[in-house]
């Protein structure tokens, strides 16, 4: 347990190289009232689930991060309304879409946390530790909160 608390605290504080022997990690829980995702939680990690996490190469204040694991898929893409690349920070306010089963919902006032974010000299993401807490509409108990972690390869 000390060792998993050490690795965690280290991650977050960015510390060492990425290692392919890392689980990728994508862990939510959904309120009864949110939207796509809804009174669920799970906590999802390689080799069950699988990883997508990427850039746009044209686009590089876009994040989009895609875990599928028994057929069930969550997508999860955060922006910056000013345009800047996205880099390690705390953003509040800002635009993050989550999409599951087909369905979608943009939250113009989202709040997210970057805390590791490697990429090659090609902007391909090869690593990526952060949170997103996404509210769709204004009724109540309607956010959905994930935290991941993506090592490219794991």
């Amino acid at each position: 347990m000390r060792v998993l608390a050490l690795t965690c605290a280290l991650l977050v504080l960015g510390a060492g190289a990425a290692s392919a022997d890392e689980p990728s990690r994508f862990v939510f829980d959904a309120e009864a009232g949110a939207f796509p995702v809804t009174a669920t939680s799970g906590d999802w990690s390689t080799p069950q689930a699988e990883f997508i996490v990427s850039r746009r190469p044209w686009d590089d204040n876009n994040l989009h991060v895609d875990v599928e694991q028994a057929g069930t898929s969550h997508v999860v893409e955060l922006f910056r309304h000013d345009g800047s690349p996205i880099e390690v920070g705390t953003y509040t306010d800002q635009k993050a879409l989550v999409i599951s089963k087909g369905l979608g919902c943009y939250d113009n006032a989202a709040d997210f946390t970057i805390d590791r974010l490697d990429l090659d000299e090609r902007g391909i993401v090869l690593a990526l530790d952060g949170s997103v807490e996404h509210r769709c509409g204004t009724g109540p108990d309607n956010a959905f909160r994930a935290k991941f972690h993506y090592v490219r390869g794991a």
